[in-house]
């Protein structure tokens, strides 16, 4: 069981980004590290041929 300590505050979207669910927030770390990782790469290959 999972206990959560709420606090008495009005809902915002910051704290519905807060409550999403751990799996899913890790899987888009992932794909948006992937991605930045690849566009690093990019850049870096066309500075480097393009200088």
């Amino acid at each position: 069981m999972k206990t959560q300590t709420t606090q008495t505050k009005p809902t915002s979207t910051w704290d519905t980004m807060v409550h999403a669910p751990f799996k899913k927030v890790v899987k888009f770390d992932l794909i948006c590290m992937g991605l930045g990782i690849v566009m690093g790469m990019g850049i870096g290959a066309f500075l480097v041929t393009g200088v």
